[in-house]
């Protein structure tokens, strides 16, 4: 039994279990007067000042000392900022190898067949999203402060692998498709990976889970409609997952299934080019089973009107 480990989970969350913020308020601003009588900010130093464990906490504060203060500038009215704290990095490094010894205990797994994978810094998805930047959403900045020697570490304990323009679900799907579902078990905690068939555990939740090919292929025609907002996928704008589990419900075969996507998608998108979109949606979505392959649907044709009638679903 192969174990396939998403690294990048891993990596993340020992990295940022290493260190922790604190965020700090100050207000009240001290002023001086310029030669030409008018009041100014004293080189940005303020009379008040708190810190705070969680920076909604400093929001909530912000509130109650700058009250009605709708223009409130940072810098002028208040000054707000991140302090990192960090434990030392043996702390970090010995988090990540008790993880991964207590996944390998839980799997049954011997840490020689363990294979971690870990995403390129630029991949193929970057390059096919059009409507949006892939993962535009996200904050390029926030990443552990230790995230170089963490990797580092791993690669030299464990079997690591990092594809070329690959993110590492792709990898882990690649991976479990060439063992085969039940000759390895996925372990991370992304829901994307439920469109692979096989093995799977969710160490967050304490889940072992089997996934088959039929459940699988629901999975991906879900998330085909409903996007997903984490990467900055659209998906059908105004479709959640409950009104895309309502618009499959009775839907058995892959064939039916994927004629309901496209009946959404020419109802729901409001594009004209409809067909493109959701090509470009579902390979945006679509986890890898082979190296470089891009999903590639046979379009249903439209030779009459969609009936809409049952499409006054509730909001999710």
């Amino acid at each position: 039994m192969y174990g396939l480990l998403d690294g990048d989970i891993v990596l993340f969350r020992c990295g940022f279990a290493a260190e922790r913020t604190r965020w700090h308020l100050a207000w009240e601003p001290m002023f001086e007067m310029a030669p030409d009588g008018e009041a100014k900010l004293f080189q940005g130093e303020f009379r008040e000042h708190e810190d705070f464990e969680f920076k909604r906490e400093a929001m909530d504060r912000l509130d109650e000392v700058c009250p009605g203060k709708m223009s409130r500038i940072d810098g002028e009215d208040y000054k707000m900022w991140p302090e990192v704290q960090l434990e030392p990095l043996p702390h970090a490094l010995q988090n990540v190898k008790t993880l991964i010894q207590r996944l390998c205990d839980t799997c049954q797994i011997n840490p020689f067949e363990l294979q971690v994978m870990f995403s390129d810094s630029n991949t193929f998805r970057h390059e096919l999203a059009k409507t949006r930047p892939y993962k535009g959403n996200r904050k390029v900045e926030h990443r552990p402060t230790y995230e170089q020697e963490i990797k580092n570490y791993m690669k030299e304990n464990y079997d690591c692998y990092v594809g070329s323009h690959e993110e590492a679900d792709d990898l882990l799907g690649i991976a479990a498709t060439k063992y085969g579902p039940h000759e390895s078990i996925i372990i991370s905690l992304d829901k994307d990976l439920d469109q692979i068939p096989g093995l799977k555990y969710n160490w967050l939740h304490d889940v072992h889970y089997d996934i088959t090919p039929e459940k699988a292929m629901y999975n991906f025609h879900m998330q085909v409609m409903t996007g997903d907002s984490t990467d900055n996928i659209v998906g059908l704008p105004g479709i959640g997952p409950g009104k895309a589990a309502k618009a499959m419900h009775g839907m058995e075969t892959e064939a039916e299934q994927f004629a309901e996507v496209c009946r959404m998608y020419q109802i729901h998108s409001g594009k004209e080019d409809w067909e493109e979109y959701l090509i470009e949606q579902g390979r945006l979505v679509w986890i890898r089973r082979l190296i470089g392959e891009l999903w590639t649907p046979t379009m249903v044709e439209q030779d009459t009107e969609w009936d809409t009638g049952e499409l006054t679903l509730e909001v999710d």
